[in-house]
């Protein structure tokens, strides 16, 4: 199956969870609808194909990471956190909902993905468990942080260990969860820190696009890092290094990628990658 099928079926699936019978429902699915890359549930995906494991057990945690990660996109984009009136191109939930409906239906899908989650294979329901938990947690930390940072100065490990939860954790799922559901149980560890890593690089072209891009192009609101005082790589590099240090991890997690021979991973990033106009 290649990845435009995958994201063709993952639609059709997540469709199918909510029904529009009561509002925080409709909210919940006009927000999981929002037409969007679904990298995550992909990234599961290729590390399960890479790893020769069967793709029927990546359907439960390609879904539970994206009902988590839309959650936490519905949150962030509240007036009290980046307020952000554009989501993928279309008015956030808060826009279209109102604030109290967005906070019921971020929370809504953060709980539906643990639900979710629960329908997983026995063989693998723990370890899927465990390290979504703990992928959680770390993404509200790293959400705590990026407020608790908002106007003041930061060094650029504290600005990269905040990344690493905020963004990398639930990176780091997918890459472990696809070793998970392929019984390459040894590799679980290794490929959560590598995802990490790569969540890192794509939270920093992320702050780049949103320096450099307009609100058409990014598909979201855009400028508002500076305009609310969010700290940021580029604070401490500038544009110009900002981008040579997002190159050298990138190079570098491809690098990583052919000498693990994640093949289709490595071209699922390249394509990432070659996305982004910068």
């Amino acid at each position: 199956m290649n990845n435009e099928e995958f994201l063709g079926k993952l639609n059709e699936k997540l469709a199918l969870i909510f029904t529009d019978k009561a509002k925080v429902e409709s909210a919940m699915k006009y927000s999981l609808l929002l037409p969007g890359k679904r990298l995550r549930p992909l990234f599961i995906k290729t590390v399960c194909e890479d790893l020769g494991g069967n793709l029927e057990f990546v359907w439960i945690p390609a879904i539970a990471v994206e009902l988590f990660h839309t959650g936490s996109l519905v949150h962030d984009d509240l007036p009290q956190i980046d307020d952000s009136p554009l989501r993928r191109g279309k008015p956030s939930c808060h826009i279209v909902y109102g604030n109290d409906f967005a906070i019921l239906a971020g929370d809504g899908l953060m709980l539906k993905a643990f639900q979710t989650l629960s329908q997983a294979h026995e063989t693998t329901k723990s370890m899927l468990f465990e390290s979504f938990s703990k992928a959680t947690f770390d993404v509200l930390i790293g959400e705590a942080l990026d407020v608790e940072y908002t106007g003041t100065k930061r060094t650029l490990p504290e600005i990269i260990g905040m990344y690493e939860k905020k963004t990398g954790a639930l990176f780091g799922f997918c890459f472990a969860a696809g070793a998970i559901v392929s019984g390459k149980y040894h590799l679980v560890e290794r490929l959560e820190r590598i995802g990490r890593v790569f969540g890192i690089w794509f939270q920093i072209i992320d702050d780049l696009k949103d320096a450099l891009l307009s609100e058409e192009e990014a598909g979201k609101t855009t400028g508002r890092d500076k305009a609310l005082g969010k700290v940021t790589v580029l604070d401490c590099l500038g544009i110009q290094e900002t981008k040579k240090f997002a190159d050298n991890l990138f190079e570098g997690l491809q690098k990583i990628f052919e000498r693990l021979g994640l093949n289709k991973t490595k071209s699922l990033a390249r394509n990432v990658y070659e996305m982004v106009k910068l």
